[in-house]
């Protein structure tokens, strides 16, 4: 199972963000010499008071630092992009990045997005679905055209094309069933959030198979999990240390209406020990190794997405919990 590191991106009101930046790379210098396979990065927009970086020029400045480590976006909300723009640019980046880009799409939730880019949230769905076909067909061959109801182009071309032959990896990010089901029928590979429960993902895991084999498609051994992490020496420090700031992020998650969608508890009452039993590892590294193993053989996960920081989080912890990690954890994992 190949594990990588979801980079957190988000920063309260007030904080100084090029002391960010730094500190992002230098948890993609400690990620990568840590033994971590993989970088990701989210995107939002208008999410004041709180900061978030911006996906595309942010994973341009932490690609020099990524080694040999993959970067994927998890995810980019595709339908508030025009999806030519979206080709060339990540195109772009996986030459950046040595051919090493996982493209993580997904529909997004937020109402405040959708209103201030002037997409129709209702129609996000099918546009999404033209998209990824034009997608593909925009990396894949020159003189592409397309027709559709929301997407339309005429013998176009793209350059630079992308490295990787025939197209970066395209991965869908999926709570809902019917976007489990278009990430079945659509995706390279299913990305499951963090905030959906560990039982709840078994039962949509037979979901996810199910819709691929009635569709003629063979079952797809590529299954990419989002879990929040913290690890420390003693369970009660992992708490003191992560917890706070975790249970944080998830309320902002909620206000945002993230969980309104997602099978079993909205989350939104749960205190955070509730909010953590079934869905997040805080914890030793014995408690670490336990639940991803168990991701691993149990749900059959083949890429671990862990995010070990959170909006507020001191860098110290951060670099020590990834530090911990990697000594501690990752070697059973392999």
């Amino acid at each position: 199972m190949d594990v990588g590191l979801f980079l957190g991106t988000q920063h309260p009101d007030g904080a100084d963000v090029r002391r960010a930046i730094e500190d992002h790379v230098a948890q993609t210098r400690a990620a990568r010499d840590a033994g971590f396979s993989a970088l990701w990065l989210a995107q939002h927009y208008l999410t004041y008071p709180d900061q978030f970086l911006q996906t595309t020029p942010l994973m341009g400045r932490l690609a020099a630092e990524a080694g040999e480590m993959n970067i994927g976006t998890n995810i980019l909300i595709l339908p508030l992009h025009n999806v030519v723009d979206v080709a060339e640019q990540y195109a772009t980046l996986d030459v950046i990045c040595g051919g090493r880009l996982i493209m993580g799409v997904g529909l997004g939730y937020r109402e405040v997005e959708y209103q201030n880019f002037g997409v129709d949230k209702r129609t996000r769905g099918k546009l999404f679905a033209e998209q990824i076909d034009a997608l593909k067909l925009l990396w894949e061959t020159d003189h592409a055209s397309f027709s559709g109801e929301h997407v339309n182009f005429q013998d176009i071309s793209i350059r630079p094309r992308p490295l990787q032959r025939p197209r970066p990896p395209i991965w869908i990010g999926a709570a809902a069933n019917p976007a489990v089901k278009r990430a079945a029928l659509m995706g390279d590979a299913w990305i499951a959030t963090s905030v959906t429960t560990y039982s709840a993902i078994k039962e949509q895991l037979g979901f996810y198979h199910r819709c691929r084999e009635e569709a003629g498609l063979p079952r797809n051994s590529q299954f990419a999990k989002c879990v929040e992490l913290y690890v420390a020496e003693t369970r009660e420090k992992a708490m003191e240390e992560g917890g706070t700031h975790i249970a944080e992020k998830y309320r902002a998650y909620f206000s945002w209406g993230m969980g309104d969608n997602v099978p079993g508890e909205s989350g939104k009452t749960l205190s955070l020990e509730e909010l953590a039993h079934d869905r997040f590892v805080i914890g030793t590294p014995d408690d670490c190794i336990e639940a991803c193993r168990a991701h691993r053989d149990e749900l059959g996960c083949s890429h671990l997405i862990v995010r070990m920081n959170f909006p507020g989080m001191p860098q110290q912890s951060v670099i020590k919990g990834i530090e911990l990690f990697g000594r501690e954890v990752l070697p059973h994992l392999n």
